[in-house]
């Protein structure tokens, strides 16, 4: 067998393979004592069937089913020689049995650009950490309170932040009111979830007051039976409760943590606001060390892995889109198939970005032969459970099924070590700044 390779592209292979006359003759005279013991043609016992008969009835047949045997095995056997592998299937092209029987053929295919890092350890980076104050140690601790707020009923009129349980009915402006009834529908007053008309007219509404609100839907709403009309709701209010904190104290802490004290609740805010400012800055600092490696070491990358990438994002994107756009009955929005166009180009730099760090984080992980032990393994299992809530057992049951599964979350831990790794070997020169500036 002759093969010639061809490089066009750093990511591209062209196999100009041929097979000899005699392999193509053999092949095909292995599947005529094949058609001979099983072919069922009239006046002829299976076995003892003419040559010439068998031609004429299976002739064409044969030739192409030998044809169709040769030319994967060939590759194949191409591909171990040459120690080559593809990251897509060939692409057979200029197919040619000639009149010797010698077969020709090309396969075209695509594999992983060489990856030669010259050197990832000491780039130059700036970890920029921000500096987490009172102040904003004091805002989470207001999250905290208001979270755990509590609401008494009073009878006054309706403030912002008061919470309102009321029934609304469209009383103008639509065909179907009973569509877009609420009943016991609980709002915060002066919410950005609630319409502006609702926290604008239910202000110093009372418990049993009923009140008259026009909305104007724009053209663009989402809900197509309320797109460009004007509604007028009639509202009733059945309840009216105040939002009241509970005190910034000791008992603060203690009901809503661990610690007796709330210096200690404090204390631990700012460490874990600390903790993240440090997270964020490291990864920062890889995000910089990972843009110039990327300079320094151009690719070419497969076009079958960036397409299989870029769809994965792009059906993950709809999948999103769809649910917040998607009709009551459950139907496609019309907007999503509209959006593809504009997610396709929006998401392409995203999908070659992330097949380029791939690359280039599994050549750090060749070069400092970056291992997972069991143990890593094991931890990365839980991890992964709990933040998909799922059964840890599920994804252990799925990996001794498919070893291959297993290897290859293996390797993505290696490669997750690889990525801290680039952060932890940079130069970096630490900048210290106001958490939001």
């Amino acid at each position: 067998m002759k093969v010639e390779i061809k490089e066009p592209k750093a990511w591209q292979r062209v196999f100009e393979i041929e097979v000899p006359g005699p392999q193509v003759r053999a092949a095909i005279e292995d599947l005529y004592r094949q058609y001979n013991r099983k072919a069922r043609i009239p006046g002829f016992r299976p076995g003892k069937v003419p040559r010439s008969i068998l031609e004429s009835w299976y002739g064409k047949g044969i030739e192409a089913e030998a044809v169709e045997q040769l030319v994967p095995e060939s590759y194949e056997k191409a591909l171990i020689e040459h120690r080559v592998m593809p990251v897509n299937r060939a692409v057979i092209s200029d197919l040619n049995l000639g009149p010797d029987k010698d077969l020709k053929f090309t396969a075209t295919c695509e594999v992983l650009p060489q990856v030669s890092l010259v050197r990832y350890k000491g780039v130059k980076a700036v970890k920029r950490v921000a500096r987490i104050s009172d102040a904003e140690v004091d805002r989470e601790l207001e999250y905290l309170r208001d979270i755990y707020a509590e609401f008494v009923p009073v009878e006054r009129g309706a403030r912002a932040t008061d919470k309102l349980t009321v029934d609304y009915v469209p009383a103008a402006g639509l065909d179907q009111p009973e569509k877009f009834k609420g009943v016991d529908y609980v709002l915060e007053l002066g919410g950005a979830q609630v319409l502006p008309e609702f926290n604008r007219e239910l202000l110093g509404a009372t418990t049993g007051e009923v009140r008259q609100i026009p909305v104007s839907y724009p053209a663009g709403y989402k809900v197509k039976d309320l797109a460009g009309r004007a509604v007028t709701f009639s509202v009733t209010v059945k309840s009216v409760q105040e939002k009241t904190l509970p005190p910034l104290d000791d008992g603060l802490a203690r009901k809503i943590s661990e610690y007796q004290t709330l210096a200690e609740l404090r204390g631990k805010i700012r460490a874990g606001m600390e903790a993240r400012a440090e997270e964020e800055a490291m990864e920062g600092v890889r995000l910089q060390v990972l843009e110039a490696l990327m300079r320094e070491h151009p690719l070419e990358l497969p076009q079958s892995l960036v397409a299989e990438e870029l769809e994965g994002m792009l059906a993950e994107a709809k999948k999103r889109h769809h649910y917040q756009h998607q009709a009551k009955d459950g139907k496609e929005c019309p907007e999503c198939a509209a959006e593809e166009p504009r997610l396709r180009e929006q998401y392409l730099p995203a999908a070659e970005w992330k097949i380029r760090e791939e690359l280039l984080l599994s050549e750090v992980v060749r070069q400092e032969k970056i291992e997972v032990s069991d143990q890593e393994l094991e931890q990365a299992v839980e991890e992964w459970a709990r933040y998909n809530r799922q059964d840890p057992a599920a994804l252990r049951t799925a990996f001794a099924k498919d070893p291959d599964r297993r290897d290859d979350f293996r390797s993505r831990i290696a490669v997750g070590k690889a990525r801290r790794g680039l952060g932890e070997w940079a130069e970096a020169t630490v900048e210290t700044a106001d958490l939001g500036k």
